[in-house]
């Protein structure tokens, strides 16, 4: 069997390096690919193998690969600056194998002296081609360039695959710049380049192509690469460089003032399509010096200004430190510098009195901000209208795609983690005012948006923070068919359950489902005040007791579910004192099958580290008859809320999947899927282990929880909540009952005996 191919590559530890590393394993069957090789340069006492084995293997990028992928990786240390890429007499016998070089390492420093953005950009190329045409099995060079070696032509003016002219040589301005006989200024005015970074890109294919000899050469143009678009993965980026440092900043709320002009088209590229590009023109068959443009085109580039917004919209929704505020996009004039002075200088000057350390984190922010408004602007304000022979997939969607980036740079780069989205509490970035906020929001009407502004007050009062798996509520409304409608089932521990869902669904309108109508008892409508405002709010009143034909309710339920709303109803029936499952009851899943439309349940876990109710559930638990809902008890608990006195700590709500309910559906069987599903995605607090850890005959719950958090397998958040010394023990078994479900498989279902059958109604 003949052997396969053998690919050098170079900047492997690079942002796209990676991507088409991880492209030639993932297709490593289809493209014959026996092993690549990766130049890699130490770094201060970092050897080349060290940094592939801490930067590049544990990279997210790879992790949808076959364990062990790394293994046909060989790693030689080598200096591409350098003459003969510094390689030692062993280096130079690994490269023997190697049937295909690609080369996409560069500086992407726009701002770099002309001498050093040449060694970077050309005199490392021509040391790679040097040893490429050496290799006698060597079938193809391919270059990663940049679309912007063309200077700008007009908005109008097609920019095709070739090389451009030049006003002279290619390698008389390679001389000039080494001889340092022309300013560096001048040297850009007579190719009308911006910046070092595209001009000596630019000199590069013109000289790569003059010395390739035989070796077929292919030249890859890409635009602004940013995140990936479907490989590995949706949104995989770690580069803050290009785009990605405009979104951070602006995201971050630092970038509020940017010179561009709102109608330029913005040319982004996802990552994986230039890898394509890449990959195909390495493995191809394209006549020596094709140029390939890697852009997705007029057509489908997102403008200046809709990428500024679409920024500002996500983290506005998803924010870091603070949320991104009303900002400047326009032309370097005055008001831009008004603007610049206002929101950038005025800041940073304020910062250098909060110490040294907040005035070193002042100048470098200054530095990068100065940086972006310097290179930046070249793009922004103009359109490139590039032609491709590969265009990008017409179905792109850039609006969609920015949103995508912005999701990326929030996980792979600022380590943020969607499945504990902050919705309230103390730790929320602020809104800058809730009811600005609640009058904002799409949906609603005047009784909920106020609820939901006293909401916003309340839980800020009473929790760290109620955090929301988001990813678990999207993969659920993502499988809910067009004609059917959808039902919220949360777990039932608390009052608070009634709003919490509520409040999620009106704070992100972008999950797709509606402010639900919530199913109550009827007790609550009897109290003064309170049930008409339920009412007001989406409430609608179910009456406890034996099961029966309740027409009116069957017909209110078929009337809700035929005009798209969703509905709220606790399938556990009653709160658990106990925190244990509850056995599901069917009369409400009944009236919606009996309603004759298709339904999709919600499985919804809300995890807790106090409740509320927490003394009246001891209380009861203990023997004691079970309170009635009374005006002045609610009235007494906004008081101690008032006072300080109710600290709740950390809250988590999380969707499991979905379960289908239609005419044929088994009531029994689904109610119990339910109760599974809010079982798999119930969370654990440091809160619950430390309660538990505090009573020595739970040792055993306590490491099964570290354990299978440690696999995975248990979601442990992180609570800043202390357990009272004095705490009952009815409690502590209340929280070894909410941690039951999660570690039973490793600690035994007999450690959790709190009387599962005997819950007090």
């Amino acid at each position: 069997m003949s052997q396969g191919r053998t690919i050098l590559l170079t900047g492997g530890s690079g942002f796209l390096g990676k991507v088409i590393l991880e492209e030639l394993f993932r297709r490593r069957v289809e493209l014959d690919v026996d092993r690549v090789i990766l130049v890699i340069r130490p770094q201060g006492t970092r050897s080349a193998a060290v940094r592939f084995r801490d930067e590049v293997v544990p990279a997210a990028c790879f992790s949808g690969l076959p364990e062990g992928w790394d293994r046909a990786v060989t790693v030689i240390e080598g200096d591409l600056t350098s003459p003969g890429l510094g390689l030692d007499p062993r280096g130079r016998s690994t490269l023997a194998g190697v049937t295909e070089v690609i080369h996409s390492a560069a500086s992407v420093n726009f701002n770099l002296p002309v001498q050093a953005a040449a060694r970077a950009n050309i005199t490392a190329s021509l040391h790679l081609l040097e040893i490429a045409r050496t290799l006698p099995l060597i079938k193809r060079f391919v270059y990663v360039s940049t679309a912007y070696v063309t200077p700008h032509p007009g908005d109008t003016t097609p920019v095709e695959e070739r090389l451009i002219p030049l006003p002279q040589s290619a390698s008389s301005l390679f001389e000039a710049i080494g001889a340092a006989s022309v300013p560096e200024a001048e040297l850009l005015a007579r190719t009308g380049h911006p910046n070092t970074y595209t001009f000596t890109k630019a000199i590069a294919e013109h000289l790569v192509i003059e010395n390739a000899g035989t070796i077929p050469v292919s030249i890859v143009r890409p635009s602004i690469i940013t995140a990936s678009r479907v490989w590995p993965f949706p949104g995989w980026i770690d580069s803050t460089s290009g785009f990605g440092a405009f979104a951070t900043l602006i995201g971050l709320g630092h970038l509020r003032a940017v010179v561009g002009r709102a109608d330029s088209r913005l040319d982004l590229i996802p990552v994986d399509d230039v890898s394509h590009r890449v990959v195909g023109e390495a493995v191809g068959h394209s006549p020596t010096g094709t140029v390939r443009h890697a852009t997705a085109g007029v057509a489908l580039a997102t403008t200046s200004g809709s990428a500024f917004e679409g920024i500002r919209s996500y983290f506005k929704v998803h924010p870091i430190a603070r949320r991104p505020a009303r900002a400047f996009l326009g032309p370097a004039g005055a008001r831009f510098q008004l603007a610049d002075a206002l929101y950038h200088r005025m800041p940073i000057a304020l910062a250098a009195f909060d110490g040294p350390v907040k005035r070193r984190q002042a100048k470098r922010l200054a530095s990068r901000l100065d940086y972006l408004n310097a290179v930046f602007p070249y793009f922004t304000t103009r359109t490139f209208d590039f032609r491709s022979s590969v265009p990008l997939d017409p179905s792109f969607d850039a609006a969609d795609f920015v949103r995508v980036v912005c999701r990326g740079l929030a996980r792979h780069v600022l380590a943020q983690d969607e499945r504990e989205w902050i919705l309230a509490g103390r730790d929320e970035v602020s809104h800058g005012s809730d009811i600005r906020w609640a009058m904002r929001q799409p949906r609603g009407n005047a009784w909920v948006r106020l609820g939901c502004y006293l909401t916003s007050k309340l839980l800020r009062r009473i929790a760290d923070r109620v955090t929301v798996d988001l990813p678990s509520f999207e993969r659920a409304r993502r499988a809910v068919p067009a004609d059917a409608g959808i039902v919220l089932l949360p777990t039932h521990r608390s009052y608070l359950d009634f709003i919490l869902v509520s409040h999620l669904m009106f704070a992100r309108p972008d999950l797709g489902i509606r402010v639900p109508h919530v199913a109550a008892a009827m007790e609550f409508g009897r109290i003064p005040l309170v049930g008409r405002l339920m009412r007001s709010v989406h409430a609608f009143y179910v009456q406890r007791g034996p099961a029966k034909e309740n027409r009116a309710l069957g017909g209110q339920v078929n009337e809700l579910l035929e005009a798209g709303e969703v509905l709220e109803f606790f399938i556990e029936g009653q709160r658990s004192r106990s925190r244990a499952f509850l056995p599901p009851k069917r009369g409400l899943l009944r009236l919606v099958q009996a309603s004759g439309r298709r339904a999709v349940l919600f499985p919804i876990a809300i995890s807790y580290d106090r409740i509320p109710e927490e003394d009246a559930f001891r209380r009861e638990l203990a023997g004691e008859p079970r309170a009635q809902m009374r005006l002045g008890a609610l009235l007494g608990w906004i008081w101690e809320v008032a006072r300080g006195r109710v600290q709740l700590g950390r809250m988590h709500i999380a969707c499991a999947d979905p379960v289908l309910l239609d005419e044929s559906t088994d009531l029994t069987e689904a109610g119990q899927r339910v109760i599974d599903g809010m079982r798999s995605v119930m969370a654990v607090s440091d809160f619950h282990v430390a309660v538990l850890a505090g009573d020595p005959t739970r040792e055993g719950t306590v490491q099964a929880i570290r354990t299978a958090s440690d696999l995975g397998e248990v979601r442990l958040l992180r609570s800043a909540l202390t357990p009272p010394a004095d705490i009952d023990p009815l409690i502590t078994q209340t929280v070894a009952e909410h941690c039951a479900p999660l570690v039973e498989s490793r600690a035994g279902r007999g450690e959790f005996a709190l009387e599962r059958h005997q819950h007090v109604g």
